[in-house]
């Protein structure tokens, strides 16, 4: 049972929690860690932080202290890639170990942070992080919780198992077609090659060609299948890629597909974004926004691919919210 005692008479006794200090000179961390066995010069530097009494004692029975709470789910929440630390002042961190692709079950985070006593604050999903990067800090608001919540807890993570993962990017074969008639003959200079070139410079991969083909339907369907004959996870597409009746990229990426996903999505710049499969080979029609913004929806999807994420049109439409980057 825990009691609470004037510092003066908790000479001998053992901490039961970190105690944070603050000073002056900027430090806030801890001063004294659960389980240090308080000493009569401790006295004026705990009065130092706050404190006139302290808790000391042992839990009852069916509740545990916040620290062993904490760790004790940190194994369920996550997925690949991750490592956690141990609990210091009631958190606990959890790191990427790889450079990679940060992925939330975003309903199981919700109800994680709904189940009384727990929270965690993550980065943002989808986001691109680096070995050692941090990803999620957790921690129980008061000192200690029910048993019932940690095994709550559990129960959560089982069900959107993993909630917290580390996507690691893989090698990817890619093709790229740049139309365009204007293009095609030399009349103005290609500004795509540079840009993709670039981008595609962030993951490993295997670039089979970069083609420039006229506005023309089987030419670009040509080139298409020679790179899927070479076994490409992605052939990426620029150009024509308006609602001008004469521009034909989108028409011929769906022809492509099998399983055709979005043409449009809510983000600007890059609102023409457009998405296919053939196979598992994924067809990426790139709006002009690209050549010109530096970042469009171009940039928020080319990790996903390369993370080999399954792509749904929902994935898509959910970014009606946030989707106007340049701001």
């Amino acid at each position: 049972m825990l009691k609470k005692i004037k510092v003066e008479d908790a000479v001998g006794h053992v901490l039961f929690h970190d105690l944070t200090g603050i000073k002056a000179s900027g430090f806030k961390g801890v001063l004294f860690k659960r389980g240090h066995v308080i000493q009569k010069e401790d006295i004026e530097k705990l009065k130092d932080i706050g404190k006139e009494n302290i808790f000391v004692g042992e839990l009852d029975q069916g509740f545990v202290h916040e620290e062993d709470a904490i760790k004790e789910v940190a194994d369920d929440l996550i997925g690949e890639n991750i490592s956690y630390s141990n609990p210091s002042e009631g958190k606990i961190g959890f790191k990427s170990k790889t450079y990679g692709l940060f992925v939330i079950n975003r309903k199981g985070l919700f109800d994680l942070n709904m189940e009384g006593d727990y929270t965690f604050a993550t980065i943002a999903s989808y986001s691109i992080v680096n070995e050692g990067d941090n990803l999620v800090g957790g921690r129980i608001v008061p000192l200690f919780t029910e048993k019932e919540q940690v095994n709550n807890i559990k129960k959560i993570a089982k069900k959107y198992e993993p909630i917290f993962q580390v996507k690691k990017f893989q090698k990817l074969k890619v093709g790229v077609i740049i139309t365009g008639n204007e293009v095609f003959t030399g009349r103005i200079e290609d500004m795509f090659e540079p840009v993709v070139r670039e981008k595609l410079s962030h993951f490993d991969h295997e670039l089979l060609g970069i083609e420039k083909c006229p506005d023309d339907k089987e030419y670009i369907e040509k080139v298409c299948k020679k790179y899927l004959e070479d076994d490409a996870d992605l052939v990426i597409f620029s150009g024509g890629m308006s609602v001008d009746p004469d521009d034909i990229t989108p028409s011929t990426i769906k022809d492509l597909s099998d399983k055709f996903i979005i043409q449009g999505m809510p983000v600007q710049p890059g609102n023409m974004l457009t998405l296919g499969m053939r196979g598992k080979t994924y067809l990426l029609g790139v709006p002009g926004a690209s050549m010109h913004s530096k970042f469009t929806s171009f940039d928020i999807f080319l990790p996903r691919i390369f993370a080999k994420i399954d792509l749904k049109k929902e994935d898509f439409i959910e970014l009606g919210e946030g989707g106007l980057l340049n701001r």
